[in-house]
């Protein structure tokens, strides 16, 4: 959770005793402020720093308060600053709008320290749940699509990309590693050593592979490298690089005997299952021939 020095309150007003008091109560709190006596100042700051919450004044010369918060309420970038309108206004529909346009709170003026504490303290405190709640969500969201051995993209997420590289007009490629006889070296060595050498082999794939290549184990000891429409000549030349360094493991390179499909996808409607039963196939027909690579 954030400490109150970590937050910076942008407070807006056209009336500078009104900011002046307002900055007292605020620093005596440990906050950091900042001020503008009106709306094109404020939204500089805005754009400038980084804000975590805003004071904000309704009746402003030029661009009033619900302006303000309306245009920062339609940015991505600004949507999620909490608003607390400072008004001199009490009547319900003046409210309502204030609430209509996007504020979080407000408070009557003149205003005093205590309330002024205690409403600020109250969404800060949303904001801070807030952010917390976002970044679980996307490190469950990141836990969703990892494999948990090798640390690289799993098959749910190797298939979405091929979805979204199927709904584009370019040909694209797969490159599909199948690690053979591996039940034998698992029986041999044991779960632990198996581990180690699908880790070591994810590894490879990962540190050769193309910047801008999606790599992930699909299932058991398979593995997938989906890369945009580069030559014939430029994906084979990948795949030796690939073997060059398993060949450089000795250990590896002695026990493990590795075949790959290399798959230039120009299907657009071919379902990503139909997709997979061409290339086991394949794969199959290079296990049984002991041979390393195979184009589709």
């Amino acid at each position: 959770m954030k400490t109150n020095n970590n937050f910076n309150i942008l407070i807006v007003d056209d009336e500078k005793f009104n900011v002046e008091l307002a900055a007292v109560y605020l620093k005596e709190e440990g906050y950091k402020v900042s001020f503008a006596l009106h709306a094109k100042a404020a939204l500089e700051i805005i754009y400038a720093k980084d804000i975590s919450l805003i004071l904000l004044d309704i009746n402003m010369p030029k661009m009033d308060g619900f302006e303000v918060c309306k245009m920062l309420k339609e940015d991505l970038k600004t949507k999620d600053i909490p608003i607390i309108f400072l008004t001199a206004q009490t009547d319900i529909e003046y409210i309502s709008k204030a609430f209509e346009v996007g504020g979080a709170d407000y408070i009557s003026k003149p205003f005093n320290g205590v309330e002024l504490k205690a409403r600020v303290k109250t969404q800060l405190q949303n904001l801070s749940y807030l952010e917390e709640i976002k970044h679980k969500q996307s490190k469950l969201a990141q836990l969703s699509i990892t494999d948990p051995l090798t640390k690289l993209t799993n098959s749910l997420y190797f298939d979405s990309q091929i979805k979204i590289q199927q709904s584009g007009k370019k040909d694209f490629w797969i490159l599909y590693f199948k690690l053979n006889n591996f039940e034998k070296i698992n029986a041999l060595y044991g779960f632990y050593a198996s581990n180690k050498i699908i880790k070591r082999v994810a590894a490879i794939l990962k540190s050769k592979s193309y910047s801008n290549a999606v790599v992930s184990r699909l299932y058991g000891v398979s593995f997938g490298i989906l890369v945009k429409d580069y030559s014939k000549e430029e994906i084979t030349k990948l795949h030796k690089s690939i073997y060059s360094e398993i060949a450089k493991d000795k250990n590896l390179s002695q026990l493990v005997h590795i075949s790959a499909v290399l798959y230039n996808v120009k299907e657009r409607m071919l379902s990503v299952p139909s997709l997979y039963k061409q290339i086991q196939l394949k794969a199959q027909e290079l296990d049984k021939n002991r041979g390393n690579y195979g184009f589709l």
